[in-house]
């Protein structure tokens, strides 16, 4: 029988991708995480992970135990909870429009793991939020910042699109191209700067649809270099005669003892 301690190393290392930021979640040692997985291995006579300097790549049969494993790892943690009939806690969560929220999906999954009484509630404006994931300069009043990741910007385009070849492109080649607009997008004046000429193809709401529109060959747009993640329906240039910015991307949270525990965890995931 596999036990629940070691189910949990599993979806966590699985989430998250590096035994380290598996075992800082359970509150353990990288090396009783390694451990529990290769035992699990061993039981199931089967890698779960390829290891290397990158992370972890999770083979089938982890794809299939994390399937059937997740959700009931998520009942089982929280039953004590339920038992003793905690009341539960709502903790609402902003998005930025102009950030894809999967990075951060792991790190909620565990807290809801951890904490069995969570319910998350997503809210539009920053300044209702308890926790939010944005870039720096939006942080709300009265939110501290917790740094995740800083990156540069670079021009997406469709795969099929004939700029897609070139392994870098000049403000001159975008002219003819239209362009998706992002108005949520702090930076988003100063990138399209000389670029007013271009046509607009599409107003996005968020990123997430700013892709797909990119996808379908609507126009090009100024996105964070991780937008191109997972994603083989467009490519991704850097801007070669003029610089496209960066962005740092973090976590806020209100000025609570509790609020800040979450944060961390978040970004520590």
């Amino acid at each position: 029988m596999i036990d629940l301690n070691t189910l949990r190393y599993f979806t966590s290392a699985f989430e998250t991708r590096t035994f380290s930021q598996a075992a800082r979640v359970n509150g353990v040692s990288q090396p009783t995480v390694s451990a529990a997985i290769q035992k699990l291995e061993d039981k199931l006579r089967a890698p779960l992970f390829q290891r290397s300097k990158s992370g972890l790549t999770p083979t089938q049969l982890a794809h299939r135990l994390y399937h059937e494993a997740e959700e009931s790892v998520t009942h089982l943690s929280t039953l004590e909870t339920r038992l003793l009939d905690q009341p539960q806690q709502i903790v609402r969560v902003h998005c930025a429009p102009d950030i894809l929220i999967q990075r951060i999906t792991p790190g909620l999954s565990s807290l809801r793991r951890s904490f069995g009484s969570l319910i998350f509630s997503f809210t539009e404006i920053a300044q209702d939020s308890d926790l939010a994931y944005l870039s720096d300069q939006c942080v709300p009043e009265g939110h501290a910042f917790m740094k995740l990741t800083e990156e540069p910007f670079c021009v997406a385009v469709n795969r099929t699109h004939p700029l897609a070849v070139l392994s870098g492109i000049r403000l001159g080649e975008l002219q003819e191209t239209s362009l998706i607009h992002r108005p949520y997008c702090p930076n988003a004046d100063r990138m399209e700067i000389g670029l007013t000429q271009m046509p607009i193809g599409a107003h996005a709401a968020n990123d997430m649809q700013l892709l797909d529109l990119i996808a379908a060959g609507l126009g090009v747009a100024f996105v964070p270099k991780s937008h191109g993640d997972g994603r083989d329906d467009i490519t991704l240039l850097p801007l070669l005669d003029a610089d496209a910015g960066t962005r740092r991307v973090g976590i806020s949270h209100r000025k609570s003892a509790f609020a800040k525990g979450l944060a961390e965890r978040l970004v520590f995931t």
